[in-house]
């Protein structure tokens, strides 16, 4: 009898409440917790605006959300590298909705960069697997010819490419980046060979006063003629 009665007026509550507040919030994100960095989908029901946008401090940016269906908008994003939860808003139609997000706490980052030692101008492997840390974007060293950009792809995530070193020895710092500058890395790599050592630096000796110019030597004139004693030659 208590039960009855108890299921009686939850239904008269039910009877009482707008069609609104029956309905579960239109925006959602997917998957609702995500690793640092990591990519959600975001999904908005009851809305055919053309211009709806998502927006999260847990977002790099707004997220502008296109038509996907009936009264469907939807859209994706790489989230923030910051742990935490995080809320989302959307407004289309007059209507504010929200939804929240959790990132986890970021995992080391798994790439590789080999051989460790390596000739002047040959060549170096780098990649990366974006299903244990991020997707990554290239790896820059100032030991590079050029930055190493990922070209070829794999099973689970996995990615790689090729650069050369330049020819001059030395140990050189490698820097990983994610996709959208939301995270880096880095170790360092040798090129072979004795590293170039930097003469030390002498200072000249300072400038004295400048040498006063010699006098020009007295020319005496040639031919002078020659004087008598006076007397009148006959």
């Amino acid at each position: 009898m208590k039960r009855s009665i108890a299921l009686l007026s939850a239904l008269s509550v039910l009877t009482l409440l707008p069609a609104t507040a029956l309905a579960q919030d239109g925006l959602t994100v997917s998957p609702s917790t995500v690793r640092a960095a990591g990519v959600v989908g975001v999904e908005l029901l009851g809305c055919a605006a053309a211009d709806a946008v998502a927006t999260s401090p847990g977002f790099p940016a707004p997220l502008k959300l296109e038509p996907n269906g009936p009264a469907r908008v939807t859209g994706s994003t790489h989230v923030v590298a910051v742990a935490g939860t995080y809320p989302v808003t959307a407004t289309c139609g007059g209507r504010t909705y929200t939804a929240s997000f959790t990132v986890e706490e970021p995992r080391p980052l798994q790439w590789y960069l080999h051989p460790a030692e390596v000739e002047p101008g040959g060549m170096v492997t780098g990649g990366g697997d974006m299903n244990t840390g991020c997707n990554g974007a290239e790896i820059t060293s100032p030991g590079f010819a050029a930055p190493l950009r990922f070209t070829r792809g794999g099973n689970f995530g996995r990615f790689s490419g090729d650069t050369t070193v330049i020819t001059t020895p030395g140990t050189y710092t490698a820097t990983f980046h994610c996709q959208g500058g939301t995270r880096t890395d880095t170790r360092t790599f040798t090129i072979k060979g004795t590293p170039p050592t930097t003469p030390p630096t002498t200072t000249p000796p300072a400038a004295g006063p400048a040498p006063k110019p010699k006098p020009k030597p007295v020319v005496k004139p040639k031919g002078a003629p020659e004087t008598g004693g006076g007397g009148t030659a006959r």
